[in-house]
């Protein structure tokens, strides 16, 4: 990759993990918030809809499969969004970095690895080599969160579902992982306002 991609950074990037109902856009909201009033400019990067996953979705519609995955494969799918993933990063969150607005993310990579290491019992090394061209944030929180406790605030929110299976694996995955030794690892659990706490006392590593 061309080294032009990588463009200085002037502001800070940090970014949440963990399981769906973990709460990570809830704090990710509530710190871009904080981070106006107290320190500068800041930027709540919701990720964008994936041009590739939607793409799949028509396709695989077209041959009579109701979900991407089931069509193409895990890995095909995985690997295909990996490419979203970068572009947004570079195209959206990179420059803003660059021209020193704190960007806070309320999912990462990380998200998208744990979840194929759910689903598919092992890394896709593939996958994590594109994903691996985007630089780590700053400051990175994983929401280590109890997948009953995950799965009463789905439950609660009524926007979707899940099952608590699925949690339970997605939990495991995180877990698996070598790389969340080094993540700011939070207890889930709590009240939002008490996770809320334990973020803003770590901000003094980078303001």
């Amino acid at each position: 990759m061309s080294e032009s991609i990588y463009l200085p950074k002037k502001g800070f990037h940090i970014a949440f993990t963990g399981i769906d109902g973990a709460g990570k856009s809830t704090q990710a909201g509530r710190l871009t918030h904080h981070i106006q009033t107290m320190y500068g400019r800041a930027y709540f990067a919701e990720p964008r809809t994936d041009l590739i996953s939607q793409l799949l979705h028509t396709l695989a519609h077209q041959h009579g499969q109701t979900g991407r995955r089931a069509y193409y494969g895990n890995h095909v799918v995985d690997f295909s969004k990996a490419f979203d993933v970068v572009r947004d990063y570079y195209s959206t969150i990179a420059p803003l970095l660059s021209g020193g607005m704190h960007v806070i993310e309320p999912r990462t990579v990380y998200c998208r690895i744990a979840m194929a290491l759910a689903m598919e019992g092992a890394r896709d090394k593939k996958t994590e080599e594109v994903l691996a061209t985007i630089p780590r944030p700053d400051l990175l929180f994983w929401i280590d969160t109890d997948p009953t406790v995950a799965l009463a605030r789905i439950n609660k929110r009524g926007i979707d579902t899940d099952r608590l299976g699925n949690l339970q694996s997605f939990s495991q995955a995180f877990r698996q992982m070598p790389e969340s030794e080094s993540w700011i690892r939070l207890n889930g659990n709590l009240l939002p306002g008490k996770i809320f706490h334990q973020v803003k006392k770590h901000l003094t590593v980078l303001f």
